[in-house]
Protein backbone atom coordinates (compact mmCIF):
# COMPACT_ATOMS: atom_id res chain seq x y z
CA UNK A 1 0.00 0.00 0.00
CA UNK A 2 1.31 3.19 -1.14
CA UNK A 3 0.02 6.76 -1.64
CA UNK A 4 0.63 7.57 -5.09
CA UNK A 5 3.90 10.73 -5.87
CA UNK A 6 5.38 11.85 -9.05
CA UNK A 7 8.17 9.97 -9.64
CA UNK A 8 10.40 13.59 -9.45
CA UNK A 9 9.43 13.61 -5.97
CA UNK A 10 10.06 10.44 -5.02
CA UNK A 11 13.55 10.30 -7.09
CA UNK A 12 14.44 13.60 -4.45
CA UNK A 13 12.85 11.67 -1.33
CA UNK A 14 15.14 8.68 -1.89
CA UNK A 15 18.46 11.05 -2.06
CA UNK A 16 17.36 12.64 0.77
CA UNK A 17 16.49 9.96 3.21
CA UNK A 18 18.96 6.83 1.65
CA UNK A 19 20.29 6.41 5.17
CA UNK A 20 17.58 7.59 7.79
CA UNK A 21 18.40 4.81 9.82
CA UNK A 22 21.60 5.66 10.64
CA UNK A 23 20.62 9.16 11.40
CA UNK A 24 18.20 8.38 14.27
CA UNK A 25 20.01 5.88 15.88
CA UNK A 26 22.92 8.28 16.52
CA UNK A 27 21.00 10.74 17.69
CA UNK A 28 19.31 8.30 20.12
CA UNK A 29 22.90 7.52 21.25
CA UNK A 30 24.17 11.25 21.73
CA UNK A 31 20.91 11.80 23.32
CA UNK A 32 21.35 8.72 26.19
CA UNK A 33 25.08 9.95 26.32
CA UNK A 34 23.85 13.45 27.04
CA UNK A 35 21.42 11.88 29.60
CA UNK A 36 24.38 9.89 31.48
CA UNK A 37 26.46 12.88 31.63
CA UNK A 38 24.01 15.18 32.83
CA UNK A 39 23.23 12.79 36.27
CA UNK A 40 26.65 11.82 36.44
CA UNK A 41 27.87 13.62 38.90
CA UNK A 42 24.75 12.43 41.32
CA UNK A 43 26.71 10.91 44.65
CA UNK A 44 27.11 7.16 44.04
CA UNK A 45 26.34 4.75 46.89
CA UNK A 46 24.63 1.93 48.21
CA UNK A 47 21.65 1.29 46.19
CA UNK A 48 18.85 -1.67 46.41
CA UNK A 49 17.49 -2.18 43.06
CA UNK A 50 13.68 -3.00 42.31
CA UNK A 51 12.76 -6.70 41.73
CA UNK A 52 10.29 -5.62 39.46
CA UNK A 53 9.58 -2.14 37.83
CA UNK A 54 6.26 -0.97 36.10
CA UNK A 55 6.64 1.90 33.90
CA UNK A 56 3.86 3.95 31.98
CA UNK A 57 3.34 6.83 30.34
CA UNK A 58 3.60 9.71 27.20
CA UNK A 59 5.64 9.04 24.46
CA UNK A 60 6.27 10.75 21.19
CA UNK A 61 6.90 9.24 17.94
CA UNK A 62 8.27 10.45 14.81
CA UNK A 63 7.21 7.58 12.59
CA UNK A 64 9.00 7.00 9.15
CA UNK A 65 5.72 7.54 7.11
CA UNK A 66 8.09 8.39 3.86
CA UNK A 67 8.44 5.25 3.11
CA UNK A 68 4.59 4.53 2.89
CA UNK A 69 4.09 7.82 0.17
CA UNK A 70 3.49 10.55 2.24
CA UNK A 71 5.54 13.31 2.09
CA UNK A 72 6.85 14.18 4.99
CA UNK A 73 7.64 12.08 8.79
CA UNK A 74 4.27 11.82 11.16
CA UNK A 75 4.49 13.25 14.60
CA UNK A 76 2.07 10.34 16.56
CA UNK A 77 1.03 10.72 20.41
CA UNK A 78 0.47 8.21 22.87
CA UNK A 79 1.47 6.09 25.40
CA UNK A 80 3.75 3.78 26.70
CA UNK A 81 3.61 0.80 28.64
CA UNK A 82 6.71 -1.66 30.27
CA UNK A 83 7.01 -3.97 33.04
CA UNK A 84 10.40 -5.55 33.81
CA UNK A 85 11.64 -8.18 35.93
CA UNK A 86 15.27 -7.97 37.13
CA UNK A 87 16.94 -11.32 37.92
CA UNK A 88 20.12 -9.85 39.30
CA UNK A 89 21.45 -6.81 40.20
CA UNK A 90 22.11 -4.68 36.62
CA UNK A 91 20.08 -7.33 34.38
CA UNK A 92 16.37 -8.45 33.63
CA UNK A 93 14.01 -8.78 31.02
CA UNK A 94 11.42 -6.26 30.27
CA UNK A 95 8.81 -6.17 28.16
CA UNK A 96 6.23 -3.09 25.78
CA UNK A 97 3.29 -2.11 24.72
CA UNK A 98 2.64 1.02 22.85
CA UNK A 99 0.28 2.87 20.91
CA UNK A 100 1.41 6.24 19.09
CA UNK A 101 -1.95 8.00 16.96
CA UNK A 102 -2.21 10.77 14.05
CA UNK A 103 -4.83 11.59 12.06
CA UNK A 104 -3.98 9.46 9.19
CA UNK A 105 -2.31 6.64 11.06
CA UNK A 106 -1.38 4.93 13.77
CA UNK A 107 1.62 2.64 15.20
CA UNK A 108 1.46 0.33 18.01
CA UNK A 109 3.91 -2.56 19.06
CA UNK A 110 4.57 -5.16 21.84
CA UNK A 111 8.38 -6.72 22.14
CA UNK A 112 10.26 -8.04 24.82
CA UNK A 113 14.16 -8.49 25.43
CA UNK A 114 17.10 -8.11 27.86
CA UNK A 115 17.53 -4.86 30.17
CA UNK A 116 20.42 -4.21 31.46
CA UNK A 117 20.97 -1.19 34.24
CA UNK A 118 23.54 0.77 36.04
CA UNK A 119 22.74 2.29 39.34
CA UNK A 120 24.25 5.83 40.27
CA UNK A 121 23.31 7.81 43.48
CA UNK A 122 19.66 8.16 42.96
CA UNK A 123 19.73 7.76 38.80
CA UNK A 124 19.23 4.54 37.47
CA UNK A 125 20.68 4.34 34.02
CA UNK A 126 19.15 1.56 31.33
CA UNK A 127 19.23 0.24 28.16
CA UNK A 128 17.19 -2.41 25.83
CA UNK A 129 17.18 -4.57 22.97
CA UNK A 130 13.71 -5.72 22.09
CA UNK A 131 12.14 -7.54 19.40
CA UNK A 132 8.48 -7.89 18.57
CA UNK A 133 5.51 -7.25 15.82
CA UNK A 134 4.39 -3.65 15.10
CA UNK A 135 0.92 -2.79 13.44
CA UNK A 136 -0.44 0.19 11.81
CA UNK A 137 -3.53 1.55 10.44
CA UNK A 138 -3.26 3.91 7.41
CA UNK A 139 -6.31 5.76 6.40
CA UNK A 140 -5.88 7.73 3.31
CA UNK A 141 -8.61 6.61 0.39
CA UNK A 142 -9.20 3.98 2.24
CA UNK A 143 -7.92 1.93 5.67
CA UNK A 144 -5.39 -0.75 5.09
CA UNK A 145 -3.13 -2.19 8.19
CA UNK A 146 0.16 -4.44 8.17
CA UNK A 147 1.69 -6.48 10.99
CA UNK A 148 5.34 -6.65 10.92
CA UNK A 149 8.40 -7.25 12.70
CA UNK A 150 9.74 -5.15 15.38
CA UNK A 151 13.04 -4.30 16.61
CA UNK A 152 13.68 -1.27 19.53
CA UNK A 153 16.96 -0.47 20.82
CA UNK A 154 16.96 2.31 23.43
CA UNK A 155 17.63 3.52 26.72
CA UNK A 156 17.17 6.54 29.11
CA UNK A 157 17.34 7.15 32.93
CA UNK A 158 15.28 7.06 35.79
CA UNK A 159 15.43 9.09 39.00
CA UNK A 160 14.05 7.63 42.51
CA UNK A 161 11.01 10.06 44.22
CA UNK A 162 10.09 7.78 46.76
CA UNK A 163 10.58 4.13 47.62
CA UNK A 164 8.15 2.71 45.69
CA UNK A 165 8.09 5.37 42.75
CA UNK A 166 10.68 6.76 40.33
CA UNK A 167 10.48 9.35 37.31
CA UNK A 168 11.69 8.29 33.91
CA UNK A 169 13.04 11.62 32.84
CA UNK A 170 13.35 10.15 29.30
CA UNK A 171 13.46 6.84 27.37
CA UNK A 172 14.63 7.41 23.64
CA UNK A 173 14.06 4.55 21.50
CA UNK A 174 15.08 3.58 18.03
CA UNK A 175 12.50 1.58 16.40
CA UNK A 176 13.22 -0.48 13.08
CA UNK A 177 9.74 -1.79 11.27
CA UNK A 178 9.40 -3.61 8.38
CA UNK A 179 5.63 -2.07 7.61
CA UNK A 180 3.99 -3.11 4.00
CA UNK A 181 7.25 -4.61 2.72
CA UNK A 182 9.54 -1.41 3.26
CA UNK A 183 11.68 -0.72 6.03
CA UNK A 184 10.84 2.49 8.67
CA UNK A 185 13.38 3.59 10.74
CA UNK A 186 11.35 5.37 13.81
CA UNK A 187 12.49 7.53 16.70
CA UNK A 188 10.54 7.43 20.21
CA UNK A 189 10.73 9.51 23.17
CA UNK A 190 8.90 8.38 26.15
CA UNK A 191 8.65 9.78 29.89
CA UNK A 192 6.42 8.82 32.89
CA UNK A 193 6.44 7.09 36.09
CA UNK A 194 8.00 3.40 37.26
CA UNK A 195 6.44 1.36 40.45
CA UNK A 196 9.13 -0.48 41.76
CA UNK A 197 8.07 -3.48 43.94
CA UNK A 198 10.67 -5.93 45.98
CA UNK A 199 14.51 -5.22 45.91
CA UNK A 200 17.62 -6.62 45.05
CA UNK A 201 20.01 -6.11 47.57
CA UNK A 202 23.38 -4.10 47.90
CA UNK A 203 25.99 -7.04 48.74
CA UNK A 204 27.34 -5.31 52.13
CA UNK A 205 31.09 -5.61 53.31
CA UNK A 206 32.31 -7.16 56.19
CA UNK A 207 33.69 -5.67 59.02
CA UNK A 208 37.43 -5.80 59.38
CA UNK A 209 38.72 -8.54 61.56
CA UNK A 210 40.34 -6.71 65.03
CA UNK A 211 43.71 -7.78 65.78
CA UNK A 212 43.68 -8.79 69.58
Amino acid sequence: MKASIPAATSLIQIKEYTQPGNALLRAAVLLVLLLIFSFGSLRAGAQDMPRVQVFGGYSYTRFDSQSLGFSSQSGLNGYNFSPAFNLLRGFGVAAELSGQYGSTLNLRDIAVGPQFLYPRGKATFFGHVLVGDARTLVRVANTEGDTARAVVLGGGVDLDISSRFALRVLQVDYMHTTLFNDKQNNLRFSTGLVYHWGTIRQKGHRAPVQNP
